[in-house]
């Protein structure tokens, strides 16, 4: 029997238990007890080598692992340092020492804790907690993997009724939870509910070692046991007339084992019995009798990284550890879901949502929690990094950082939200109105007018409070790509390659009416019956970085006659020609299309304008259904690989990238007709090997353009004249060079630009991760008498393998206001600003050029789009100045958490001094400078942010920035100095920018990110935060008066003197768009926790330019 250590803070807590006072602890919502400490925060029962690695011995119900008389004369290993004791605040619960070699340093030992306090289950249970293991003596238990490495034993942690003392079952392969068979007394946790079993040497599973089920030993898994009371005592309230208390201690042992190796009753009365169905049994045998055995609820799953490393170091460190945290829930109807994620990296499933009352029983009225562990001839350090219990309605999330959703907010008469759910991964994306009240004040309607996702999905729809009725699956418009043309996305119309990617004949079919939405084989509820796909929250997948693009009536200024003012020639598609086309297209349907990582991009219905363009549903109604989706030939090559961890239907899916970045749309002209297009990319899919978050290895960039300009037309049946193409990092062909293999991930959104050829062309970056690690651009040019299509890639020469570089945006410049663009800019993710000239009618003459504008010093990687400034100077002509932040989130994977940029992150205005070409070619000049130019940072005018607290509502906090001149080179701006190339702007400690920023009134809009720290030692959720600032395109600094000085008031934020409050704490997501109701501007954005947020804004006088136009909504 284990008799688990009494102090006097433990005996307080275990009073009530024995009925002598109330239990007040019963009516505790939330626990939690990070363990990092001196002491503990919680009530524990411990046993053995349980111990606190910063503990100082103060009262605990834990004790400090320091002078603990378990580990006497043993070296504690690992921890902050490779030596114990731990620093307050960076500590562990230790369960086990860990060993160099073998030994008795760490082999043999066990550590228990179990909660004093009952926790109540009426409400549910959640429970989050962290593990690290560590430091071993790479002992192996002779089966292959992990390099013959396995081990020693593992780490349960474990639910037990409430109204049972605290106890723990045998160590060795049943790891202090389930009975043993060959252990003594080989006694199970009495009132064991569930156990979820970390297991290194894999005999947790084993029905040779520890219960009546199981298969062979399962090294490296996670394992889930159920319910059972396999004790003595248990057995003997049970059936007494079985097991006697006559029994000798050896008796009672075996009757125990037996029982445990059977999983039925023993007969140990000492004579030949009839059992309860009958049958005769001899003393000592089985009856046929059932007894609730620990049962394996989930089978063996192996785990996606090492759950063990370090072995045999003298030093071994928690800090290199892989640490797995886990996230439990059981509903008060007994819905079990359990998934784990590594490093802070996705959240990986082991079941979810699967009712466990069959097999298990109802819930108690209460739990006690457990921790224990153990080793063998083999050692490992197990630790606890932390602990959270609470009441499901009352959780807060998962342990682990979030990744926010980061996409842009499209509004219009309406707002476009869309959502990131991690848990079973799934999305929405919501149309809500905007409001204005008799004061003008604006706000969003909390009531959606539809969810995407209930469109899908059907049943009962939280945003709109109303019950929908889910799309026919089999009549939805699917497109797709075979290689060669548009497709339906149809089982029958895929070409054969593609039907085998998705399982061919064995279930092909099956998957592929699964990714349309039906959900006939989907598991059940009960995790009984036929189906074998995992069961979805809903059919929408998640929307994680794709921002909704609306698009509906033709609206671009191409309505007036035009001309190529380089050339001198008419655009004969400007003026009627357009007009023409914007009229017949004046009411076509409203479509918001976003991409969705369910392996398509949505285009879902919302509205139309009326003939004199008011917004009406008369026609069309505003509905939110599917009206066309487009399945990448890509994300069937990568939907259902082998590791299903990224197998969207697996019961084991955790998180894949498919069609993850942000579409683009726009007009063009081509065969005698202008067209709408719709082009984008997969950002991180289009990888069946997962998402990649390093800057070494090669990936699938894929580009896919449909034609979207008559949504009457979307049906199945004109797949191949909706689908324009689809290219790869394989297929793509360029007319100038070989440059497939300078194609990779596309993040960045493709614009559609006409050029001085004479075409409209797609222009995008090559993205991230290419094979040649190249920054360039692309250029996919249609003719404008055939429509034909073909590429150019302008390479700006700056590779790299060992830290591959690239484009993700890019930016046309018109400097001359003739519709036609001249220039493009792009920023690289080594910092560097490059200018491509495309003032030629020969597209052969474009390039890149021969050096960048600009490189930002030690690499600030720049990952958003730049912005093209035409500032406006006192006397002569404009500065072309282009501005930028820096920053960059690289993705989290199954085995890894997000990634940002270290360093210091800023935001540049750098002028575009070398305009002599340009100048003398236009009639529309620019200031620009003879002789070639070198600067650096220090040539560049220096503004500073002060950050202050305060604010109420949706604010939390304020900045100023300073209002310092620029002084520009060959002006006489300053009295002296005028030596400056722009202006730097520096964030704090990790703040970056990793969205788009906006030019509108002369100040340029942007979100700054600050990442939420990665907290191993925490099990509560982490968001990251930020600033909605607002400064002057022309300086950087702040503008002459406040945008926000509506909002700060409303906020109760002043600053001091005479300072300008340029940014207010929003922890706003994506790039904000601009609204104007009753003659005055509005931000809407959506925060990092998903809320969407209305901010008043103050337009000051601006005499900065847009030299991009990009239309604000």
């Amino acid at each position: 029997m284990n008799n688990f250590r009494k102090n006097p803070v433990s005996a307080l807590w275990i009073l009530p238990l024995a009925g002598l006072l109330p239990l007040p602890a019963v009516a505790q919502l939330v626990v939690s007890d990070t363990l990092t400490g001196a002491a503990s925060t919680y009530g524990w029962s411990t046993l053995n080598g349980a111990c606190l690695t910063a503990g100082d011995g103060t009262a605990s119900t834990i004790p400090a692992c320091k002078n603990l008389s378990y580990y006497n004369g043993k070296t504690q290993v690992g921890g902050v340092s490779g030596r114990l004791p731990d620093p307050v605040g960076q500590g562990a619960l230790r369960l086990t020492n860990g060993d160099t070699g073998a030994g008795s340093n760490g082999n043999n030992q066990t550590g228990s804790v179990v909660s004093t306090a009952p926790f109540p289950t009426s409400q549910g249970v959640k429970v989050t907690f962290t593990t690290a293991t560590y430091g071993g003596n790479g002992y192996s238990n002779g089966i292959s993997g992990n390099a013959g490495k396995s081990g020693a034993d593992g780490i349960a942690f474990f639910l037990m009724d409430g109204n049972k003392d605290p106890s723990i079952g045998s160590y060795g392969g049943s790891l202090g939870y389930s009975c043993s068979q060959g252990k003594s007394p080989g006694d199970g946790v009495d009132g064991g509910y569930l156990g979820v079993a970390i297991d290194e040497f894999g005999n947790f599973s084993n029905k040779n070692d520890s219960t009546s089920d199981g298969s062979g030993p399962n090294p490296g898994t996670i394992v889930v046991r159920g319910s059972g009371s396999i004790t003595f005592t248990a057995l003997y309230l049970l059936n007494d007339s079985y097991y006697p208390t006559r029994l000798s201690s050896s008796d009672r042992i075996s009757a125990v084992q037996n029982t445990c190796a059977t999983g039925v009753l023993q007969n140990w009365s000492g004579r030949t019995v009839t059992d309860a169905n009958g049958k005769s049994i001899s003393n000592k045998k089985s009856t046929t009798e059932p007894v609730r055995d620990y049962q394996l609820l989930v089978q063996p799953l192996k785990v996606s990284a090492p759950i063990f490393n370090q072995q045999a170091m003298n030093r071994p460190l928690r800090a290199n550890a892989n640490i797995f945290s886990y996230d439990l829930s059981i509903t008060q109807d007994g819905l079990l879901s359990l998934s784990y994620n590594i490093n802070n990296g996705v959240a990986q499933p082991v079941i979810a949502k699967q009712s466990i009352t069959a097999n298990n029983g109802p819930l108690p009225s209460s739990f006690r929690f457990g921790f224990t562990s153990g080793t063998g001839g083999g050692s490992n350090v197990h630790e606890i990094l932390c602990f959270k219990a609470a009441q499901i309605n009352a959780a807060s999330g998962s342990a682990g950082t979030n990744v926010q959703q980061s996409a842009r907010v499209q509004a219009g008469s309406q707002v476009y939200l869309a959502y990131y759910h991690p848990q079973n991964s799934w999305g929405q994306l919501t149309a809500s109105s905007l409001v204005a009240d008799a004061a003008g004040n604006v706000s969003i309607n909390p009531v959606a007018n539809w969810d995407g996702s209930c469109s899908l999905t059907g049943g009962a729809c939280a945003a709109t409070g109303t019950t929908t009725t889910a799309q026919n699956p089999q009549t939805r418009t699917l497109l797709s790509w075979s290689g060669t043309s548009g497709i339906a996305f149809q089982y029958d119309s895929l070409t054969t390659a593609q039907k085998n990617l998705l399982g061919g004949s064995t279930d092909g079919a099956l998957r592929t009416s699964f990714l349309r939405g039906d959900r006939s084989a989907e598991v059940l509820l009960s995790g009984l019956g036929t189906g074998s796909f995992r069961r979805r929250d809903s059919v929408l997948g998640d929307i994680m970085n794709s921002s909704p693009t609306w698009v509906g009536a033709p609206s671009l200024p191409y309505d007036t006659a035009g001309t190529d003012l380089l050339f001198k020639t008419t655009v004969a598609e400007f003026g009627s020609a357009y007009a023409s086309f914007s009229s017949t297209h004046a009411t076509r349907p409203h479509t918001v299309y976003v991409g969705a990582n369910d392996g398509m991009l949505h285009g879902f219905r919302a509205g139309a304008n009326d003939a004199s363009q008011k917004f009406s549903t008369s026609v069309t109604p505003n509905d939110g259904i599917d009206v066309l989706s487009y399945v990448p030939a890509a994300v069937i090559s990568s939907i259902h690989p082998a590791n299903t961890a990224l197998d969207f239907s697996s019961t084991q899916y955790a998180h894949n990238a498919y069609v993850d970045a942000t579409p683009g749309s726009g007009d063009l002209f081509y065969s005698g007709a202008w067209h709408t297009w719709l082009v984008g990319g997969l950002g991180a899919g289009g990888n069946a090997t997962g998402t990649i978050n390093d800057k070494t290895s090669s990936a699938n960039g894929v580009l896919y353009a449909l034609d979207i300009t008559d949504p009457a037309r979307f049906n199945e049946s004109n797949a191949s004249s909706l689908v324009l193409g689809e290219w790869d990092s394989s297929s793509i062909a360029c007319v100038n060079v070989t440059c497939n293999t300078s194609l990779g991930s596309q993040y960045g959104t493709p614009i559609i630009r006409r050029l001085h050829d004479g075409n409209w062309a797609v222009i995008f970056g090559n993205g991230r991760n290419s094979a040649t690690g190249t920054a360039g651009v692309f250029i996919m040019s249609v003719n404008a008498t055939t429509g034909a299509r073909a590429f150019r890639f302008l390479d700006t020469g700056a590779a790299s393998l060992s830290s591959k570089n690239g484009i993700d945006y890019v930016v046309a410049a018109d400097l001359d206001s003739d519709y036609v663009t001249d220039y493009l800019y792009a920023g690289d993710y080594q910092g560097k600003v490059w200018r491509f000239d495309l003032t030629s009618k020969d597209p052969a003459q474009w390039a890149a050029g021969s050096t960048p504008l600009f490189s930002t010093p030690s690499g600030q990687p720049i990952t958003t789009s730049l912005t093209v400034n035409s500032v406006v100077q006192s006397t002569g002509n404009s500065r072309i100045v282009v501005a930028f932040g820096t920053g960059e989130q690289l993705p989290q994977t199954l085995t890894s958490g997000a990634a940002y940029a270290g360093n210091n992150q800023s935001f540049y205005g750098i002028w575009d001094w070398n305009m002599a070409s340009w100048n003398g070619k236009s009639l529309v000049n620019y200031v620009s400078l003879a002789a070639s130019q070198s600067f650096s940072v220090s040539n560049l005018a220096l503004q500073t942010i002060t950050t202050s607290g305060g604010g109420s509502g949706s604010v939390s906090g304020f900045r100023t920035v300073s209002q310092n001149p620029v002084c520009w080179k060959g002006s006489s701006v300053c009295a002296s100095g005028n030596s400056q190339f722009g202006w730097k702007l520096n964030f704090s400690s990790n703040e970056q920018i990793i969205y788009n920023p906006q030019l509108a009134y002369g100040a340029l809009i942007f979100n700054t990110t600050l990442p939420a720290v990665a907290q191993t030692l925490s099990c509560s959720n982490q968001l990251s935060s930020g600033y909605t600032m607002a400064i002057s395109a022309d300086t950087g600094g702040a503008l002459t008066t406040s945008l926000f000085e509506n909002a700060a008031k409303t906020a109760g934020i002043f600053a001091t003197g005479k300072a300008i409050i340029s940014g207010l704490g929003l922890s706003a997501t994506g790039s904000p768009s601009i609204v104007t109701a009753g003659g005055s501007p509005f931000l809407v954005q959506q925060t990092i926790s998903g809320v969407g947020i209305v901010t008043e804004i103050n337009p000051p006088a601006g005499r900065s330019g847009r030299l991009t136009w990009v239309k604000l909504r």
